[in-house]
């Protein structure tokens, strides 16, 4: 298996719609798409640890940021600190943590990190059910997440 790719999924997956990362990744297992794929629960430093030494990363979160419950959204890093609407989720405590990776690991870093937000109704009800709109979202991210590991760029061949 080419692990050039890690998939990182966020979540709760005892709660509704916050298991949503990890449902994601659970797919991306089933498929056998070829990345290297991680579970986290938190978006502290255990992310920055879990992308170090790979060359691209996605990473898969819930969100409540206001959209129509299943919408994706792909942002970079850097947006998650120049747009109002991110600064209020909990994603900017993943953006912190992936720019003190970059300050503090700056060769370890992926050079490429995609951060696919699923928005999610409701992660207050323990349950492994998701609501309709979410699963709808879970496939199409499994499906973009495809995408991306399927762009792997090619080796330099020294001449």
């Amino acid at each position: 298996m080419d692990k050039k790719t890690v998939v990182i999924g966020i979540g709760n997956p005892y709660l509704q719609d916050d298991r949503a990362g990890v449902v994601v990744v659970e797919k991306l297992e089933e498929l056998g798409i070829p990345c290297a794929t991680e579970i986290v629960y938190t978006v502290g430093f255990e992310v920055m640890d879990k992308v170090k030494g790979y060359e691209k990363a996605v990473i898969v979160d819930a969100c409540m940021l206001g959209n129509e419950p299943g919408s994706l959204l792909e942002v970079s890093v850097d947006e998650i600190f120049t747009n109002n609407a991110l600064v209020n989720s909990h994603a900017i405590t993943l953006g912190t943590t992936l720019k003190t990776g970059y300050i503090c690991f700056p060769e370890e870093m992926p050079a490429e990190i995609h951060l696919i937000l699923i928005e999610v109704r409701d992660i207050k009800e323990f349950t492994q059910q998701m609501s309709a709109e979410v699963e709808t979202a879970v496939e199409q991210a499994v499906a973009r997440i495809s995408e991306i590991v399927a762009t792997e760029r090619p080796l330099a061949v020294n001449s």
